[in-house]
């Protein structure tokens, strides 16, 4: 997919670009550790999905292709999705200490400046959406993120005994951290692009399908891959008891993943746009 390469290079460089002239005044020395931890968990890999995602369906609905500025806006999505995972690989959360094949920003720095960088790459990451200046995309990211989104996924996960679990209740941890922030990426980008309230739905609907899909593809991976390849520690849910495989089998999963892609692959019938499609396999069948 050279279009997805393309995009992502567009937006590695827009974000680039933000830290260089975000930065670009004198700073002491615990500020110029502060920033380089703020870059390091943002910059040098990433799939840039949630990010790609909105530009679609920016582009999608608006029928063109987004600007330098849009992109800018749009990559605020990208910080917000680096704080979820800067505080997510925490040692009391989830204790990683491999993420994009290089150590966690705690485990490279220390646990005090990887909550710090969580927290300004979260704010980072809605004063760019607050940018657009359409309050209904920062109110759709808050409410993806929040108390009853991606935090309250998270209490789900770390509070919630996981061998008692069932799997509508697995599904539904999936939909909160994963799923909504997919969903309200689409969403975003169709909102930027004013979207009628049909489309936009139609958007958030298969955003909680490729959400879903996304991470039991993780589930699968976390089985079946190896650190080098994953960027990140395998194995973690088969100790831990934690995820769709552990819950109902390896094989049982691949077939659930087969079914979200059966019904995905309705759910995009009336969108004419090739790389969502292409998306949505890539999500399906990566390796990593």
């Amino acid at each position: 997919m050279q279009w997805y390469k393309n995009l992502q290079n567009e937006i590695d460089r827009t974000i680039e670009n933000i830290f260089e002239n975000r930065y670009n005044f004198p700073h002491d020395s615990a500020e110029k550790t502060f920033f380089e931890a703020m870059r390091y968990a943002v910059e040098g890999g990433g799939k840039r999905v949630r990010c790609i995602l909105a530009i679609l369906a920016y582009e999608y609905v608006s029928k063109r292709e987004a600007s330098r500025k849009e992109r800018a806006i749009f990559s605020g999505i990208e910080m917000i999705h680096a704080y979820t995972l800067v505080h997510d690989d925490l040692p009391c959360m989830d204790d990683d200490t491999l993420r994009r094949g290089k150590p966690t920003v705690w485990k490279q720095y220390d646990e005090t400046t990887a909550v710090l960088v969580g927290d300004a790459l979260q704010t980072l990451g809605f004063e760019l959406l607050a940018d657009s200046g359409n309050a209904q995309i920062v109110q759709e990211m808050t409410r993806a993120l929040g108390d009853l989104g991606t935090v309250r996924g998270q209490v789900r996960d770390t509070l919630l005994d996981q061998k008692n679990l069932s799997l509508e209740a697995l599904l539904r941890i999936h939909d909160e951290k994963t799923g909504g922030f997919i969903a309200s990426s689409l969403v975003i980008g169709a909102i930027f692009a004013g979207a009628q309230a049909r489309t936009i739905e139609t958007f958030r609907r298969l955003g909680f399908l490729m959400g879903r899909a996304f991470q039991i593809k993780d589930d699968i991976l976390d089985i079946e891959g190896d650190a080098k390849t994953l960027g990140k520690t395998p194995k973690k849910d088969d100790k831990t008891g934690k995820g769709i495989v552990a819950l109902v089998g390896l094989e049982k999963s691949k077939e659930i993943l087969q079914d979200l892609e059966m019904q995905i692959k309705s759910s995009i019938q009336g969108i004419d746009d090739e790389r969502i499609t292409e998306i949505t396999h890539f999500i399906i069948h990566r390796k990593k």
